[in-house]
């Protein structure tokens, strides 16, 4: 990605002098800054000779240059302000039937009366910019140019100024047209028809009917394209390849996904550099950020997606998304699609906050803005006057406003029983009483059963998945109530019932896991849901497993293990650096080897070997020699070979477990807090491991 980054000539090749080339550059090269390394400072440099790829060196940028404002233009300024103020701009108030702005008292009345500032909205040419400090509310009669607060956001500024705080997160170099990495136009056609049936159903970030012919137009015309229409359309490109099988876009773009996910992610940086991202009030911009985020997460390390999150965040505040538009006079288009991006946005935070394990951002809780409606985009019009007409039953928007409901109740019980870090902090305090918790997911079950899924037609894809997010997110919720994590630091005896609810919640969550990944008809929104692993109920159900007597049950529970289990093993292509997934291979195969024990010692039939034994024992061929001489006479109980996997990767003892040794799920012996370690390592362990799968 760097060695194309720079049509700036890295030092010594051109337009120096042969005495600058001899001279050694006093700083690292784009490459070895951007991975932290040392760097040899040679043309090109040990790291890069290496990896085989340019070295590029590029000086550091010169300080940037603030801007003065002069004092003998301030009354020409003033003059000028009245007469310009239509001219540029609607300034939109809280109140937008008054004509004067509300004085400082008014203000603070108002602060203390409603907990929220009234603020003053600023649009201009579909940019805006939201104003809510004191400080500039006080203020706010100076503001008579809105062009001014929207470009002093979103122009090139200085051209010398400095582009650190963009080059900190996306790639570096000069801005550049882009017109060469876009696809050729039949490409573009197919991606953009792979976002409206792979990606749109399930976000519905954009207005499609209003986004379509800009898209068309554009590409009889790149070079003319808009930088922020570019963003745009990098990020549709990039989320469409991620939605599609590495095959699929073999055959119908004639390269591999590998290769054209690394392009078009470079040109969506390119575009958001060009677009100057950190500076944009641009909606547009924001949500070709959250496409971008929302592509990137399986490729990404789970804190730079977080960051990024933070940033498209502050850019909705700047633009004040967080405030419903229909207080400040915009149109009923307007104010609905605003509420979508933000409500999206909220998840997308909340989402890479819980891989990252913090909290979701704590100015969330202030906003105003309402829920999306219940509506179909036909129903949405720039021109309409009237606001959106509210829906019954199931719309294009049943997927993310189920997704909405939940967020919402997790947000009002959590904000009943005390101000927790985390909106699921609730679910396992164990300072709230099971029952409690369970009445509290029970009221959310019936409403969002009374209010989406008594609609949903199964033979509807987008309902389908609708459905077992649904439901696999009520019965997330009750695993998280009765998880036996909450009781590690006492000595609780969990009674056989309690077992019972939560071996049955993860089974559940298991088999919606396996339901998403195997069932055709729902494939195209797999991208969705394949970051959404049910670690603990993995853990916990081959734990669980040995007490329970039903073969057939068994049988059942193993093939779903392999069955989710076997489809990241496959994509994984590093395993051994993933502790989190060693941990659980060590833990499948203890877990076997007991349950054959059991049965010899109780002289029942026993399962077949599943695949995803037999895969792992295979996988560990290095260890056939070992396990024959210390281990052999397991070789005849499990019916194959039995080479163990690396015992230093698993978190407990030794690899020979007995069923008194496995008996670790609500005994106590199981250490929670080891598994939540490894688990957020696996986060971060996941990412360069997809990122490094096979093209094809």
């Amino acid at each position: 990605m760097v060695g194309t980054e720079g049509s700036q000539h890295p030092v010594g090749k051109q337009g120096q002098t042969s005495q600058d080339t001899a001279q050694a550059p006093s700083f690292s090269c784009v490459v070895c800054h951007k991975r932290k390394v040392k760097c040899n400072r040679k043309d090109p440099c040990s790291n890069c000779e290496k990896a085989g790829i340019e070295c590029i060196y590029r000086p550091p940028p010169p300080p940037r240059r603030r801007k003065r404002v002069h004092s003998s233009n301030g009354d020409a300024l003033e003059t000028q302000g009245k007469s310009r103020r239509q001219e540029n701009g609607a300034l939109l108030q809280l109140n937008s039937h008054h004509k004067d702005f509300p004085s400082l008292s008014r203000i603070q009345s108002e602060q203390e009366g409603k907990g929220m500032g009234s603020g003053r909205m600023i649009m201009k040419d579909g940019n805006s910019v939201f104003i809510d400090n004191t400080l500039w509310t006080t203020v706010s009669h100076e503001l008579t140019n809105a062009a001014d607060v929207i470009n002093d956001a979103s122009d090139d500024g200085d051209e010398n100024a400095s582009e650190d705080e963009t080059t900190m997160l996306l790639t570096p170099g000069i801005k550049e047209s882009l017109s060469k990495l876009h696809p050729n136009p039949l490409h573009i056609f197919k991606l953009w028809q792979t976002f409206l049936e792979n990606v749109n159903p399930l976000i519905k970030l954009l207005h499609t009917p209003t986004v379509q012919p800009q898209i068309l137009e554009a590409m009889s015309d790149l070079p003319k394209a808009s930088k922020e229409l570019e963003t745009l359309m990098f990020s549709i490109y990039c989320i469409s390849l991620v939605s599609l099988q590495p095959g699929d876009v073999e055959k119908s773009f004639g390269e591999s996904k590998k290769k054209l996910l690394a392009r078009y992610r470079r040109g969506a940086q390119m575009a958001f550099k060009n677009a100057s991202l950190l500076r944009t009030s641009s909606i547009m911009v924001l949500q070709a950020l959250m496409l971008y985020l929302l592509s990137m997460r399986g490729f990404s390390d789970p804190h730079s997606i977080w960051t990024l999150s933070g940033v498209a965040l502050r850019i909705s505040q700047r633009i004040g998304l967080h405030r419903d538009g229909s207080a400040f006079g915009l149109t009923a288009f307007e104010t609905e699609m605003r509420r979508r991006i933000w409500f999206q946005l909220v998840l997308i935070d909340a989402t890479s906050a819980q891989f990252c394990g913090v909290a979701p951002s704590p100015s969330i809780a202030t906003a105003d803005t309402q829920p999306p409606t219940n509506a179909n985009d036909s129903d949405l019009d720039p021109r309409m006057t009237e606001p959106v007409p509210e829906r019954s039953g199931a719309t294009e928007m049943i997927f993310c406003l189920t997704r909405s409901e939940f967020g919402n109740w997790l947000r009002r019980w959590g904000k009943k029983y005390g101000n927790f870090d985390s909106p699921w902090a609730f679910l396992s305090s164990s300072s709230i009483s099971l029952q409690e918790k369970d009445e509290a997911i029970d009221e959310f079950e019936s409403l969002v059963e009374g209010k989406f899924l008594r609609f949903c037609d199964s033979s509807i894809p987008l309902h389908l998945t609708t459905t077992a997010m649904a439901r696999s997110a009520i019965h997330y919720a009750r695993l998280t109530a009765h998880h036996p994590r909450q009781y590690r630091d006492s000595n609780i005896h969990i009674s056989q019932p309690e077992k019972d609810i939560i071996y049955e919640n993860c089974l559940k969550m298991a088999e919606y896991a396996q339901f998403a990944q195997t069932n055709p008809s729902i494939q195209k929104f797999v991208w969705h849901m394949v970051n959404h692993m049910p670690w603990d109920a993995m853990i916990l159900m081959l734990s669980e497993m040995r007490n329970r007597s039903d073969p057939e049950e068994k049988s059942k529970v193993w093939q779903i293990i392999g069955d989710i289990y076997s489809r990241y093993l496959r994509q994984m292509t590093r395993t051994a650096h993933v502790p989190l997934l060693n941990a659980l291979q060590n833990l499948i195969v203890k877990a076997w080897w007991t349950y054959i024990e059991e049965c010899n010692n109780y002289n029942r039939v026993a399962t077949p070997c599943p695949e995803i034994v037999s895969s792992l024992l295979e996988k560990a061929s290095d260890y056939t020699e070992m396990q024959m001489r210390d281990g052999g006479s397991r070789t005849a109980e499990l019916g194959t070979s039995s080479q163990e996997l690396p015992s230093q990767s698993i978190p407990f003892e030794d690899l020979g477990a007995s069923s008194e040794e496995l008996d670790f799920l609500l005994t106590g012996s199981l250490d929670w807090n080891e598994w939540d370690k490894l688990m957020n390592q696996f986060q971060e362990s996941l990412m360069d491991d997809i990122a490094a799968m096979p093209s094809s």
